[in-house]
């Protein structure tokens, strides 16, 4: 059944009557948004991944406490939100910085090594970037974004975006070349 033409609050009417295919329609729905964020916040691929599987268990199990229906991807990404802002105040604790770090690879056995390097060497010029141009980079290739939408998500004009994201190609151009020289 596809149930990708179903409204936000038709899945979670669905999801409250015990629908378990409805969440994973939630889940496809809002994956890349919700990991787009955290990756954009913490910059650690493993992180990012844990912090987005987190946030559906948690939807998952607390979804009858979401009271606007129409409110589900809101919703989730506070959720989310949450979950970072909690990342961040463990590391204070363990008397970890803040500051960025270079993003830690996913221990997938199935990457080929030279994938590794690439998705390593791709994450390190990303840290590179302001939070602004990692953030329109994200939303673009990672989340699929379209402009308009982008410049909604981020309060921005539809030309601040496209000024954003040309100076976002360029500086992750001249990062990736900081690691990469002998490709010149």
């Amino acid at each position: 059944m596809d149930l990708s033409r179903e409204t936000d609050q038709d899945l979670v009417a669905r999801v409250l009557k015990g629908d378990q295919v409805a969440f994973e329609a939630i889940v496809e729905r809002f994956r890349n948004q919700v990991y787009g964020l955290a990756l954009r916040k913490v910059s650690d691929v493993a992180v990012a991944q844990d912090i987005t599987q987190d946030t559906f268990v948690i939807g998952y199990e607390n979804i009858s406490r979401l009271k606007a229906h129409d409110r589900l991807k809101s919703w989730l990404m506070g959720i989310a939100a949450n979950l970072i802002r909690d990342y961040y105040k463990r590391r204070k604790v363990a008397g970890l910085s803040e500051e960025m770090d270079v993003p830690a690879l996913p221990s997938d056995p199935l990457d080929g090594l030279e994938q590794r390097e690439l998705h390593e060497l791709l994450h390190k010029a990303l840290a590179q970037l302001s939070e602004r141009y990692r953030a329109v980079l994200i939303k673009r290739y990672l989340e699929g974004l379209d402009y308009p939408q982008i410049a909604e998500e981020l309060g921005l004009s539809v030309g601040a975006v496209e000024v954003c994201m040309h100076r976002a190609r360029k500086n992750l151009a001249a990062a990736l070349k900081d690691y990469t020289p002998e490709l010149e």
